[in-house]
């Protein structure tokens, strides 16, 4: 026995095999398995006959809403939960705590409750007060039953780790979680290693980077608005655009530069070595990856007021927020950046500082352990332990 607390972690999605899924938690649980004994991690994703009837169920001509609608739909939360729970179940006796990342799925059974831990990011609460954005895909009598489905397994955790304030509050305000269950944490980034930076020649053109798969959730267009105003200032200025799907011929597009989404971390990190600023005016975005990732280049950072990148950025410290979807507001933002490039580039020291002592994958593990070491002790024994 090596003394540890004995961990499983279950979430939708391949690690092992998916990139994506790796980027995006492969080094979470590396950090993970540095503090606890990690015995597993569980895809809980639906396969074969079921993954195939999920996806007829809800097709639906607009891909994007389809994508959407295959992962939030009530049969699949709850294919997903019969899953989890079954795979919980051969684990009696064996761990200490459960690992659920994400709420797609309930890995709490109902006749023997287990120390399920949850880690999430947002609601579905959150999304459905801004459904237009994509985030939120039923219908009212869906959106109430995955509610209650939601809520019942915020329930049954023993505690739930947040990354932002924003949605802690949603948990108490919209599912009734008591605070004291509710513990943020933030997240790290998912750099293999921190940049060794290099300075930039003197003859290079501003540039700005924007990197967001979904263009207009991400405010793509907000963000071609505003950058054509600042091309009045600044001709010479530049936007290296990382986006998918098909941009309105509308939108102004000179000076800009498009790049189809991948997962090619060398060719993406040299995005950020062009750049000076980075920009996200999202409509709805529930935490902010790429933010953490531009603060590791020292880039300059102008995010959006009333979401999750106001816990992230810190006004003028690390970046700028502007109001959302004002493209004058974020254009006189860029502006005032590129105009003072010495204060733009103390921005970005600051942000890539911020990240080292806040925004680490094992930062956030010593969160989580120092509270599951404690919740461990005041646990009577019960079907896990």
């Amino acid at each position: 026995m090596s003394g540890k607390l004995r961990m499983v972690g279950l979430l939708t999605g391949d690690i092992l095999r998916q990139q994506d899924m790796q980027t995006k938690y492969g080094s979470f649980f590396a950090a993970l398995a540095t503090r606890f004994e990690l015995l597993d991690i569980y895809d809980v994703s639906l396969k074969g006959f079921d993954r195939w009837m999920n996806a007829l169920q809800v097709f639906s001509p607009d891909l994007s809403k389809w994508k959407e609608h295959f992962f939030k739909n009530v049969p699949a939360f709850e294919t997903r939960s019969r899953k989890a729970q079954d795979y919980v179940e051969q684990f009696k006796g064996k761990v200490d705590f459960v690992l659920q990342v994400g709420v797609l799925f309930n890995a709490n059974p109902n006749s023997q409750p287990v120390n399920t831990i949850i880690y999430t990011d947002y609601t579905a609460a959150l999304s459905a007060r801004r459904p237009e954005n994509g985030r939120s895909p039923f219908n009212p009598t869906e959106r109430t039953r995955w509610l209650e489905l939601e809520q019942l397994t915020y329930q049954r955790s023993r505690h739930i780790f947040v990354r932002t304030r924003l949605v802690k509050g949603s948990l108490i305000n919209d599912y009734d979680i008591p605070e004291s269950k509710i513990s943020v944490i933030g997240a790290g980034h998912n750099l293999s290693r921190l940049p060794i930076l290099r300075s930039a020649p003197l003859n290079d053109p501003p540039t700005i980077l924007f990197i967001g798969n979904d263009f207009y959730r991400k405010g793509g267009d907000i963000l071609l608005r505003a950058f054509a105003l600042v091309r009045e200032k600044v001709p010479s200025a530049r936007l290296l655009a990382m986006t998918a799907g098909s941009i309105p011929a509308d939108l102004p597009q000179v000076g800009v530069e498009l790049f189809s989404p991948n997962w090619d971390r060398t060719f993406i990190e040299n995005l950020y070595q062009q750049a000076q600023v980075f920009v996200l005016p999202s409509r709805l975005e529930t935490w902010g990856d790429v933010l953490l990732e531009a603060m590791a280049f020292e880039l300059a950072c102008i995010g959006v007021q009333g979401q999750a990148m106001d816990e992230i950025i810190l006004e003028g410290h690390t970046g700028l927020l502007v109001k959302p979807e004002d493209p004058v507001e974020l254009s006189q933002a860029i502006l005032n950046l590129l105009n003072h490039p010495n204060w733009m580039a103390d921005l970005g020291k600051a942000a890539r500082q911020r990240l080292e002592t806040e925004f680490t994958w094992e930062i956030v593990v010593n969160r989580i352990y120092n509270i599951l070491s404690k919740l461990d002790k005041e646990m009577e024994p019960n079907y896990v332990q």
